[in-house]
């Protein structure tokens, strides 16, 4: 089985908001950020023809497949959601998050995500200046992230994809919230 390279989510800035999956799927579709349909998967899309323009890239190697061939792993993208409330996702790169307030990592996020989602807690306290926050408060320094309706670029290294300002225009456009982004990489067995 191939390795998943990475990927780079959008989500709205608002952990809440929900914005209407067919209503963004058709707004991507229309701007040319996806393509046709992934067979198989009825949330998945092959790039479209302005992907190129509303995605960077930089990095040393940059090695990117816009299209399949065999099972090697190529860049799509993904709608993953609705989700009942805001998912959490993260992967082995995510980093502890420092509190808003005191920049102090919270050594223990691991935990504290569980039992927040296990709704035994609504907020994870600080434990060097006692403020208490919400888990998407936290500064997770782009590795990790809540939504609950994600824009998956698939099959991009961390870092060396990057939205332009008119993708994060487009996404608010059509939704009428501002989005933000993050990158992951999957925890071993996670991919796809």
């Amino acid at each position: 089985m191939p390795v998943h390279t990475g990927r780079l989510l959008l989500v709205p800035q608002d952990p809440f908001h929900l914005p209407d999956r067919r209503l963004l799927a058709d707004g991507l579709a229309a701007a040319g950020f996806t393509g046709a349909p992934l067979p198989g998967r009825p949330n998945g899309f092959m790039v479209g023809d302005n992907f190129l323009q509303l995605i960077t890239f930089a990095g040393c190697s940059v090695q990117l497949s816009l299209s399949p061939t065999d099972d090697s792993p190529f860049c799509h993208v993904l709608l993953a959601g609705p989700y009942p409330h805001p998912h959490f996702a993260s992967g082995r790169n995510t980093r502890p998050p420092r509190c808003p307030s005191c920049r102090t990592p919270i050594a223990d996020w691991r935990d504290r995500i569980s039992l927040w989602q296990s709704d035994a807690i609504e907020t994870i306290q600080c434990a060097a200046c006692g403020i208490r926050s919400a888990p998407w408060q936290l500064d997770w320094k782009q590795s990790a992230g809540f939504g609950r309706l994600l824009v998956q670029v698939e099959e991009v290294f961390p870092g060396e994809a990057t939205p332009t300002p008119e993708l994060m225009l487009l996404l608010a456009s059509i939704t009428g919230t501002a989005w933000r982004c993050f990158y992951i990489q999957e925890v071993s067995g996670d991919a796809e």
